[in-house]
């Protein structure tokens, strides 16, 4: 969904909605205790956000894979592929797109196995079956309390807009701020010095272990002429912020609902306004990137004409990390 903008400050249907946020919050958190545990025979490590979209998991989620992976460590990761089509449980392979599979498993299936399932569970159970794995990670499932052998990992991402902490839908909040912070195992900080001074204090104050992390940018041609971006993201203005820290200029900035699944007809436009330029002067996300493929973008064409802002989480302390995510701290 697309973040709305009366979630920017407290107002009048703020209020009306926040009692909403508290009866969804209840509801959630029935349904998850009604399911029936799971013991996964790997350890889950689950790494999730305070808020509904934008919270830099995804690529915490790839830091530890390449962690792990360097560790050499055997690892799989799941999703419920959000937006795909698929609802059985499948391993991704090099023929799917993210119609079928959604856009941020197709980034982590680059690094490791990835099972998607509509039902988490099912991509859980995928993964065992299939292999015995070091780890199993999940981008997402923090609040699924049926997983038993899991680690949570929450990310706070310095680089998104302030937020009113108000619950869904009267804010960005998947519940109450104090129960997110008191179901974390780990703390990620991500550009610490950029969260609001409020927040970090009452992060401080739960006695949790926080670790820090930085973000790092990655662009093929920063050539300083100016883009053409687009994105389809749940915050489209942290990217295009995020262009103006790099001092990237754009001449034209072109947004598209959250999870985006672009059509021949958007590909065909984006080729038109681009006609004429050199290459890589469109310019987009990694996620936006994965959305593109042999069904709107037939020839490659448009995919052979972008450049991408890919975005990288170096955390600092890996090797406390790995102490406090080993088999024995997961129990």
């Amino acid at each position: 969904m697309r973040r709305p903008k009366f979630w920017n400050n407290i107002s009048l249907l703020v209020h009306i909605l926040t009692p909403i946020g508290l009866i969804y919050n209840f509801i959630s958190k029935q349904r998850y205790k009604l399911q029936k545990p799971y013991l996964s025979k790997a350890p889950v490590i689950c790494v999730g956000s305070p808020i509904i979209g934008g919270g830099g998991k995804t690529p915490v989620v790839i830091a530890i894979q390449k962690l792990l992976l360097k560790r050499n460590k055997k690892i799989s990761a799941i999703s419920i592929g959000y937006r795909g089509t698929i609802n059985d449980p499948v391993i991704i392979n090099k023929n799917h797109t993210s119609l079928e599979v959604g856009d941020e498993p197709l980034l982590l299936s680059q690094n490791s196995d990835t099972f998607v399932s509509k039902k988490r569970k099912d991509a859980l159970v995928a993964a065992n079956s299939y292999k015995d794995y070091d780890y199993i990670l999940s981008d997402d499932g923090y609040r699924d309390s049926s997983i038993k052998n899991k680690i949570n990992i929450l990310v706070i991402d310095g680089n998104i807009r302030p937020i009113n902490l108000k619950q869904f839908p009267a804010g960005d909040l998947l519940g109450s701020l104090d129960f997110v912070l008191n179901i974390a195992d780990i703390l990620i900080l991500v550009d610490e010095e950029k969260i609001e001074k409020k927040l970090i204090k009452k992060i401080r104050n739960t006695k949790k272990n926080c670790l820090t992390a930085k973000t790092e940018y990655l662009i093929r041609s920063n050539d300083n002429s100016k883009k053409i971006a687009f994105t389809g993201i749940g915050m489209p203005e942290k990217f295009f912020s995020t262009l103006k820290k790099l001092n990237i200029k754009t001449f034209k900035n072109l947004t598209y609902p959250n999870h985006y699944q672009y059509k021949t007809k958007d590909v065909k436009y984006l080729l038109e306004i681009a006609n004429g330029h050199e290459i890589f002067r469109l310019l987009t996300t990694s996620k936006d990137f994965m959305r593109l493929n042999e069904v709107n973008d037939p020839n490659g064409q448009l995919r052979e004409m972008i450049d991408i802002v890919d975005i990288s989480i170096e955390i600092d302390s890996t090797e406390e990390l790995m102490r406090n995510i080993s088999p024995a701290s997961i129990g």
